[in-house]
């Protein structure tokens, strides 16, 4: 009975009848069942089209609480919003999208971008070749060093005593000249004798003997030389192993440790003496997504965002890893980014844009946009 009065109470033309039909059910004693909102069920009740109607419904169901008053109230605010909404379609106003509205335009897809850091192109380890004492280290944390200069060295006294050793054996010309003079003397001899012997005045056995004394003559004049060959590629050993003694920089850089100081020892278990790095160039290896694997080429330049504050540089791609990792799915390449300000420094955050349609052209740096 109460479901069925709930029934009659919604379909009812106006708010108002609709209230006088529930207070008539309530009046009558033979129905104390008062109707609650799950009997009218939006299904059922045009006042259950929308949250704020349920609760015009609801106070409907409690008549004893609401005046005619407040039900055209409530009435009026459900309403007035529907009905604008109702016709904003036709009116351009907005409210429910129209079938003639038109779809909004996608935008472009943004531009990938893959995170790495910056370091040195070169960060060396400086050793000393032989063992020994430091004589002397030529360079602090922080300086800047060019290719060749010297950085340390280690004692060399004794091998520059024995370098002196080596270059007075090798200015001895006196017993390469001795050995000359008997040389021409013996061939002088021999061109002699010879001609006597033509003339038989000579023997054969005095012919025989001065030919002997001539090899004899160049064999020792041979020897000399060599020895004097040897005595400079000793002069020139001794040279190379002093050489050794010097630990110079193989690369443009800059020292960031050094490790030992003078009259330290350094041991073939310890060998280095400084930590060099190269800033200029600058390298960067990213991971890369093997499914933009055709959008990077050896020689290509790219578009790059350095540091904190996204600024643009533009790098060269130097190298491409043939193989793939598995497990993340990326290939490894090597940016060259020029640095020859000294402007970027190892370490900073560097983002490689790739665009979905192909390898990332830059024509200035002053276009470049933060993804």
């Amino acid at each position: 009975m109460s479901a069925r009065i709930c029934e009659l109470a919604c379909n009812m033309h106006s708010v108002e009848a609709g209230a006088r039909v529930l207070r008539s059910a309530q009046a009558d004693h033979s129905c104390r069942e008062v109707p609650t909102p799950e009997f009218c069920t939006p299904d059922v009740c045009f006042l259950g089209a929308s949250p704020k109607l349920r609760i015009l419904d609801s106070l409907m169901f409690r008549p004893e609480i609401i005046s005619r008053r407040t039900v055209a109230c409530l009435v009026v605010v459900v309403a007035l919003p529907m009905a604008m909404a109702g016709n904003a379609p036709s009116a351009g106003l907005p409210g429910r999208p129209s079938n003639d509205a038109q779809s909004p335009v996608e935008e472009p897809d943004a531009p990938k971008s893959i995170e790495g850091f910056t370091e040195p192109y070169a960060d060396i380890n400086m050793a000393a070749s032989e063992m020994g004492t430091l004589a002397n280290v030529a360079v602090k944390d922080g300086d800047v060093v060019k290719a060749g200069q010297l950085l340390a060295n280690l004692d060399d006294a004794v091998l520059r005593a024995s370098l002196d050793v080596a270059k007075a054996g090798m200015s001895a010309k006196g017993e390469l000249q001795s050995a000359r003079t008997q040389l021409e003397l013996k061939t002088v001899e021999h061109q002699k004798l010879t001609e006597l012997f033509g003339r038989n005045h000579a023997s054969q056995r005095e012919l025989d003997r001065v030919k002997g004394e001539v090899r004899i003559a160049e064999s020792r004049y041979q020897s000399v030389r060599k020895d004097l060959d040897v005595r400079r590629l000793e002069y020139a050993r001794i040279e190379a192993q002093l050489a050794q003694r010097h630990i110079l920089s193989t690369i443009d850089g800059v020292v960031v440790d050094v490790l030992k100081d003078r009259g330290e020892f350094v041991s073939p278990s310890d060998p280095v003496v400084a930590r060099i790095v190269q800033l200029d160039p600058l390298l960067v290896v990213f991971s890369v997504p093997v499914d933009h694997r055709r959008e990077i080429a050896g020689g290509q330049s790219i578009q790059m965002l350095i540091g904190s504050r996204s600024a643009p540089a533009v790098a060269t791609v130097e190298y491409i890893s043939p193989t793939v990792d598995a497990s993340s799915g990326t290939f490894k390449v090597k940016v060259r980014l020029p640095n020859p300000e000294r402007k970027w420094h190892s370490g900073e955050k560097s983002v490689l844009l790739l665009d979905q349609s192909g390898p990332v052209s830059v024509p200035s740096p002053k276009v470049a946009r933060h993804p």
